[in-house]
Formats: C-alpha cells, structure tokens, sequence
C-alpha cells in the first residue's frame, strides 16, 4: 500500500482544506471531505460489508463524479474528522490491532466513534464487533465507566453555558457516560442501553446532579424506563417552584421561629411553629399555580437554583433511597423560578450548592404533574387497601371475613404510622415499602390465616411492582389512565 500523503492543499475553487496525515494514500480511490480534512481512501474498502457506500458507488455517475479529485470530493455532513478517523482504523486495522479494544485498556471513545458511523454507513459487522466489545468493557469489574466519572458526592452537572470554566477531564468522562447511552439507543442494543440506565440509577440515588442528567437524558432520547426514576428522584430532592413567604398571621403573631413558641415536627425534620406550620402549608398551595404565572419578570425557561443550606424553615422527605431534600421557606433566588435543595450541608456538596440547573416548562409540569398524580394514587391506596386472593386452606379452617377484616384493620392502622407519615404523600414507593416492612414485623399477632398472609404479602408486593413499572406514566404529560 502506498504511503500517505500528508500536506494542506487548495482547491481549484479557492477553498483550503487539509490532506490527513495518516488516511489519505496516494493510491486511494475515493476523496472525502469530512470538516476541513481531506481523506483518500479506497472504494473497495467503503464498499464492504454491504455498507451504505457500497449501494452509492452502484449509482450511475455523470461526468464529474465526487471523490476523484481534491477540488471535488465527497462531503459527509454531521461527520467529525477525529471519529471517522476513528472509523477508518477498524476498517483498516489487522486482527491483532483490533484485539487491543477489547481488553480492559481499551479506548472507549474510539470504540463509541466506530460503532456510531458503522451504525450510520450501515456496517452490520463493524457495529456489532464495536458494540460487543463496548458492552464487554463496561461490565468489567470493578467497572471502568463507574471508576472513571466523578463520584455523587463531588460531581457538579454544569449546564452547556458553564462549562467553559469546568475541569476538561471530568466534563469528558461524564460525557462517555451520555454518550454511551446515547448510542446504546441509536443502535437499538438493548444489553448495553439497560446497562448504562442502571448505571445511572444506581447514581442519581445519591445525587441531585446526577439524577438531573438523567432527566435530561430521558427527555431528550425519549428513554420511558429511565423518566420515571429520574424525574422521581428529582421531585424527590428539588424545591420544583420558587417558595413564596406567606404569612396570613393566622394567630394574630409572627410566624417565624421562636423558641417559646409551640412547634410541631413535620417528618422528622426542622421544628416549626404551629402558625409557620399552617403559613408553609398554605404557601405551598400557592406554589403550586407559580409556574403559570412567572414571577418578577422571570423568563420562561426556570432554573432549578441550589439556594444556601441555611434555611429558617424545611420540610424533609425521602426517595425511594431514603435521601432527604429541603424545601425552604425563604426565596432562593430572585431570579429563578424553580430550585433545588440539597440536605446535606457538609463541605463536599458546598459546591454542588451554588450552581443553577436549568429546567424547561415541559419538565416543570411533568414534574408538577407527577407531584400530583403519585399524591393522588397515595389517596386512593390508603383509603382502598388493595384486594388480595384468599388461600383454599382458609374456607375450610378459618373465615374469610375474619382475614379480610384483619387485613382492613391492618391497612388502617399502618397508613398512619409514623414511619408512612414521615414520607410525603407523594412517595407512593417509600410509603408502600414502609408498610411492607411493617407487615413482615406484624408476626403472630395478626389474625389471619398463615396462607392468607402470604397472599396479602404478596398482593402488596405486586401494587409496588406495578407503580414501579408505570412510573414514567406519571410524569407524562398526557396524563395517567386509571389509578
């Protein structure tokens, strides 16, 4: 094969563009033009593997066909020179070159552009090569994709805009995470994608940052089994709307704390002052219509605001990874329409705790939708305990009717323990695993016929799986059929 021939050039129409060092040969058959970077390659070659290329070689061609010459070469639009560089040394490669990608030193990034543009010339065999040896990389133990990005604690998602001032390094680690996913969805390979969402669920449930990423992930490639958690878990940990001061002076006395003043405790966290009390509770009503109505000139697009984690007044609630968020009762940002709070105020998430995320009014209302649809199946959930099949055994030993009302009794009492109401209404998840866990404690006491209880528990298990597997549903924005 001959050398390469390195060197810029200029076309007869004035135009300046490069020859690649490495990918133009002097023997090539076909000048493609990818950016500014010339590549010379041969036709023989693109023409594989049933490739996209090979069906447009098959064209008739007119007198000035593309690719013969530097003037007229062919230009492949969206394409970026680095990854079709990429692309063309697995075309190139020699068996032993290609088995370097699929050990554990492997260059992700060159296996993600090999895949992609094989994906889109429709090189079935250069995909599924590329694509086994990604899936086999990312399954390593320990995972190198886990190792390699910042962990919940420290990382910080930094919005396009900002992250001219972020650290290169951890901005492209994070990226192959996306990217990875991304493409998982592009190629339809199932393994992979299922693998990069657990990935990240096993991530957002430690971290408001991460849990944000995925939301957008979710959104932007329409991912219905990532949507769910993710936006659960950014209801969960993020003040959706900027918090209103409210003070009705329902008891003729300032609201805020004091500490002769009575207090309540409101799920285990911040105590608050009866009339703070009913003024937040109020005040969150009021919330609930601020995105229809932006304040002080607000723009359309809101942000999610981290606001300091000094806050006069909280209420605390937990995901389903039991993690606790603030809602403050003092604006964050007058700037901003909605914002997130994070618990924690310890010195690793200080900087997590000054940056603004940005949330459009689609996802504002999903989020406000969801709020709402979960809080009104926890409605229904509590006032109708869900019907289990009784055992054979139990007709011929026991009565029904005592089972049932047993379960009933059990039902009414558990929904209003303490470990239930310390979650808020809309942790339909935290609230039924709650009472799962009550129910494994109710021992021998119970008056209900042993088979029975394993239909019960059972039952109960099925009504989490089912929220579970429906949860994209309820931050859509067309709405939930049936509760």
């Amino acid at each position: 094969m001959a050398s390469p021939n390195p060197g810029a050039t200029e076309s007869a129409s004035g135009h300046s563009w490069t020859r690649d060092d490495k990918y133009y040969f002097e023997d090539g058959s076909c000048i493609l033009l990818i950016e500014d970077i010339l590549f010379n390659v041969h036709r023989s070659m693109l023409s594989r593997d049933g490739s996209t290329f090979g069906t447009m070689f098959g064209l008739p061609q007119g007198e000035h066909r593309e690719g013969k010459s530097d003037d007229n070469p062919i230009v492949l639009h969206g394409e970026r020179a680095f990854e079709f560089r990429h692309f063309l040394w697995a075309l190139y490669a020699l068996p032993p070159e290609l088995q370097v990608l699929t050990t554990p030193t492997a260059n992700l990034v060159q296996l993600i552009s090999i895949a992609r543009i094989s994906n889109k010339y429709a090189f079935r065999s250069l995909e599924t090569w590329a694509l086994k040896a990604i899936q086999d990389y990312v399954n390593l133990k320990p995972s190198p994709i886990l190792s390699s990005i910042p962990s919940p604690t420290y990382y910080v998602y930094r919005p396009p805009s900002q992250s001219g001032d972020s650290d290169n390094s951890t901005e492209e680690n994070t990226a192959n995470l996306t990217r990875l996913i991304s493409l998982a969805q592009l190629c339809g390979h199932e393994p992979l994608l299922n693998t990069m969402i657990n990935f990240l669920r096993e991530l957002m449930s430690s971290s408001l940052h991460y849990a944000y990423l995925a939301m957008t992930l979710s959104d932007e490639l329409d991912l219905k089994t990532l949507r769910g958690p993710a936006y659960l878990q950014v209801m969960h940990r993020a003040v959706i709307v900027k918090p209103l001061q409210v003070d009705l002076n329902l008891t003729g006395s300032s609201s805020s704390l004091s500490p002769a003043s009575s207090s309540s405790s409101i799920g285990g966290g911040t105590s608050i002052s009866t009339a703070s009390h009913q003024n937040l509770v109020i005040g969150a009503m009021a919330n609930a219509v601020a995105p229809l109505a932006p304040l002080g000139g607000a723009p359309a697009g809101s942000l999610l605001a981290v606001p300091p984690t000094t806050t006069s007044a909280s209420t605390s609630t937990t995901g389903s990874a039991s993690t606790s968020s603030s809602l403050s009762s003092s604006p964050s940002s007058s700037s901003s329409l909605s914002s997130i709070s994070s618990s924690s105020s310890s010195s690793p998430t200080s900087l997590t705790n000054k940056i603004s995320l940005p949330i459009t009014p689609a996802q504002q209302i999903r989020l406000l939708s969801g709020y709402y649809r979960l809080s009104l199946t926890w409605d229904h959930l509590r006032l109708t305990p869900p019907p289990f099949d009784h055992a054979s055994s139990c007709s011929t030993t026991w009565h029904q009717h005592g089972c049932t009302q047993a379960w009933l009794e059990f039902w009414k009492e558990k929904t209003k323990c303490d470990a239930v109401l310390s979650l808020c209404s809309a942790d339909v998840l935290g609230r039924l695993r709650a009472i799962l866990k009550e129910y494994e404690r109710w021992g021998s006491a119970a008056y209900m016929h042993n088979d029975c209880r394993v239909s019960a528990k059972r039952c109960l298990g099925e009504v989490i799986r089912g929220v579970e597997e429906r949860l994209g549903e309820y931050f859509e924005e067309g709405g939930l059929s049936g509760v």
